[in-house]
C-alpha cells in the first residue's frame, strides 16, 4: 500500500483505542495507586533513591522500570495528579500497537491481517484493566517491550533487540519470557537464528536467579507458588478469560477453530499460541491470585491468532472475530465504565478531606460513613499521606460497614481517648457533612502511631523525628499505652526493617519475651507476651531497646 495511504489505515488504531477508553484519561487514583504516590515521600537523599528504584516493593517484586522510575518521575514532575499517568499509559499502548501491526503485516504481508490484530488485542478484557488502573502500568511497559523486542527481531536489528530485551526485564518478570517466544518464532521460521537466541536465554536465568536472591519466593499466601494440577485449570481459566464472557460452548467452538487454523498447518498459529502461553507461565502456579490484567501481554498471542485466520481463513475468521468482539468489547467498555466510577468515589472523599484540611489545617479529622469497597479502594493504601494531608482517622465507635480484620481497622482508627479533639464528617458518597462529635474516654488507647504527632503524648524519651514522619530510637526508648482486656492479647511492635535483629522490651519494669510475628516487604511485626498480673493494668509503660537504629511504626495491644 502506498505510504500516503497507508498512514490513515494505520493511525486508526490509535484513534480507536482513545475512542473506546477514553475515560481512562480522567480516571482518578485508587486503591495501590496510593501506596505508590508515597514512594515519593521516601525520598530524601541519593541513598534514598536508589533503594527506592531498585529494592524489591510490592509482594517483593522488582520492576524499577514498570512501578519504581514511572511513579516517582511522573509524581517527582507534576505531583497528585493522575492525568500524566494515563497519558504515559496511553502513549505506551499506542505504541504496542503500531508495533502489532508492523508485525503483523511483516509475517503476513497482509494490512487487514495487520490491523485485525490491533483490535482485538485492544479490546481484550485484559488489556483493558490497564488503560484505567496506573498501578498495572507496569503490564502496558512489559507487553511494549515484548513487541519491541520482537520488531526488531524480525529486522535482524540484534542490538536493538537486546536493548529492548533488557529493558523489558525491568518492567515486569515475565519478560524473562521473551527469549522462549523468539525461540519458537525461530523453529517455525528460520532455525539458524537459535543460536542468536541462546545468549538471552542465560540473561533470563541470571534475572530469575536475582530476583529469588533479592526477593525470595513467598512461602504462604496467594503469592505463594503452587506447582500442582492446579496448573491445567488454572491456563485453562485464563483461555476463557482471553475470548471473553461468554457460554461455555462459543469458548469452545472458538478453541475448536484455533486448533483447526494449527492442524491446517498455519505455522503462524503455533507461534501466536506460544505467545498466549509462555508469558502467563508465571502466573500459573498461582492458583489462589487469578487476575484478568495478567492476560495484558499473553492476549497479544489472541490478537495474533485472529490476524492470522483472517489472512490464512478470511470468511470463517469473519465469524469468529464477530462472536470474539461481541463477548470482549462490552465487558472491556464496562470495566472502564466501573474503573472510573470507582475513582469518583475516591476522588470526592479525598479531595473533600483536602478541602475540610484546608479551612482546619490543625484539626483532627474523623471519617465516618466508610464503607467496605471505599475502604479498600480509598482508604486503606494511605490516600492522605499521598496527598500530605495529616491528621486524618476513621471513627472510633464501632464500624461494621467495613469487611477487614479488626488488626487492620485499628490502624486506621482513632482512638477513643483522643477523640475529644478531633471533628467527625459523615461522607454520604459524593460529599462530607460536618457530624456530631465523639465522647472521648479516659482509657489509654491500646495503639500507638509513632509516625503521627497526635499520638505525642504518650510518646516517652528516647525518640528521634525522622523524614517522612516516622520515629528512630538508638539504644533505647518509651512508650505509654493501654493495657490488655483478656489473657490472649499481646503487644506488637511494627519496625520498619526486614533484617535480622533483636529488640528487648520491659513491660512497667518486667522483661517480657519477643518474637516475630511475621515480616511482610518493609515491614517486620514483633510479638511480646504480656505478664500474667497485666490484665488489671490500665497503662502501660513500656520501653524497647535494640542494638542498632531501628525506624518505629506503632505498638499495639490485641
Amino acid at each position: 500500500m502506498p505510504l500516503r495511504r497507508a498512514i490513515p489505515w494505520r493511525a486508526l488504531p490509535v484513534v480507536l483505542l482513545l475512542a473506546l477508553y477514553w475515560p481512562g484519561l480522567n480516571t482518578w487514583f485508587y486503591q495501590d495507586d496510593f501506596g505508590w504516590l508515597n514512594l515519593r515521600h521516601d525520598v530524601h537523599s541519593a541513598g534514598d533513591l536508589a533503594g527506592a528504584l531498585l529494592a524489591p516493593k510490592a509482594h517483593g517484586n522488582m520492576r524499577p522500570l514498570g512501578e519504581n522510575a514511572y511513579w516517582l518521575g511522573i509524581s517527582g514532575l507534576f505531583g497528585a495528579d493522575p492525568l500524566p499517568f494515563h497519558i504515559a499509559a496511553f502513549l505506551t499502548q499506542a505504541g504496542s500497537l503500531l508495533l502489532l501491526g508492523g508485525i503483523m503485516r511483516r509475517l503476513t504481508g497482509s494490512e487487514a491481517a495487520g490491523f485485525g490484530a490491533q483490535v482485538l488485542w485492544m479490546v481484550n478484557i485484559g488489556l483493558a484493566p490497564a488503560l484505567g488502573w496506573s498501578s498495572i502500568y507496569n503490564q502496558v511497559l512489559s507487553g511494549f517491550f515484548f513487541l519491541l523486542a520482537f520488531y526488531f527481531l524480525l529486522r535482524r536489528n540484534w542490538a536493538g533487540q537486546w536493548i529492548a530485551f533488557l529493558l523489558g526485564l525491568g518492567a515486569l518478570e515475565i519478560n524473562v519470557m521473551y527469549p522462549a517466544v523468539a525461540a519458537v518464532y525461530a523453529l517455525l521460521y528460520e532455525r539458524k537464528l537459535l543460536k542468536k537466541m541462546l545468549p538471552m536465554f542465560a540473561v533470563s536465568a541470571l534475572a530469575v536467579g536475582v530476583h529469588l536472591y533479592f526477593s525470595p519466593v513467598a512461602s504462604t499466601g496467594v503469592y505463594a507458588p503452587r506447582v500442582d494440577g492446579r496448573i491445567f485449570p488454572t491456563l485453562w481459566t485464563y483461555w476463557v478469560w482471553a475470548l471473553g464472557p461468554m457460554a461455555w460452548w462459543l469458548a469452545i467452538l472458538l478453541t475448536a477453530g484455533v486448533g483447526m487454523l494449527i492442524a491446517s498447518g498455519a505455522r503462524a498459529g503455533l507461534l501466536g499460541l506460544a505467545w498466549f502461553v509462555l508469558p502467563l507461565l508465571p502466573y500459573l502456579p498461582l492458583p489462589e491470585h487469578k487476575m484478568d490484567y495478567y492476560l495484558a501481554v499473553p492476549a497479544i498471542g489472541i490478537a495474533m491468532l485472529g490476524g492470522f485466520a483472517i489472512s490464512h481463513r478470511p470468511l470463517p475468521a469473519v465469524a469468529f472475530v464477530v462472536i470474539y468482539l461481541g463477548a470482549s468489547l462490552p465487558a472491556s467498555l464496562g470495566i472502564t465504565q466501573w474503573q472510573h466510577a470507582r475513582g469518583e468515589r475516591v476522588e470526592d472523599l479525598v479531595l473533600g478531606v483536602q478541602e475540610v484540611r484546608h479551612s482546619a489545617p490543625e484539626q483532627i479529622i474523623l471519617l465516618d460513613g466508610v464503607d467496605t469497597e471505599l475502604f479498600w479502594s480509598g482508604v486503606a493504601d494511605l490516600p492522605f499521606r499521598a496527598l500530605s494531608i495529616p491528621r486524618v482517622y476513621l471513627t472510633p465507635t464501632p464500624n461494621t460497614r467495613i469487611a477487614a480484620a479488626p488488626e487492620l481497622l485499628s490502624k486506621y482508627t482513632l482512638p477513643a481517648a483522643l477523640a475529644g479533639r478531633a471533628v467527625v464528617y459523615r461522607f454520604d458518597g459524593r460529599q462530607l457533612h460536618r457530624a456530631a462529635g465523639v465522647t472521648p474516654t479516659e482509657d489509654a488507647p491500646r495503639f500507638v502511631n509513632l509516625a503521627d504527632d497526635v499520638f505525642r503524648d504518650y510518646f516517652g524519651e528516647g525518640w528521634h523525628e525522622a523524614p517522612g514522619g516516622y520515629r528512630w530510637m538508638e539504644g533505647s526508648a518509651a512508650v505509654r499505652i493501654g493495657g490488655p482486656r483478656s489473657a490472649g492479647e499481646r503487644l506488637y511492635l511494627g519496625i520498619f526493617d526486614t533484617g535480622k535483629f533483636r529488640v528487648g522490651v520491659l513491660v512497667n519494669g518486667v522483661d517480657v519475651p519477643v518474637e516475630v510475628a511475621h515480616r511482610d516487604n518493609d515491614l517486620s511485626e514483633f510479638r511480646a507476651t504480656l505478664p500474667a498480673g497485666a490484665i488489671g493494668w490500665k497503662r502501660m509503660e513500656v520501653r524497647l531497646s535494640a542494638e542498632r537504629h531501628l525506624l518505629f511504626g506503632y505498638l499495639e495491644v490485641r
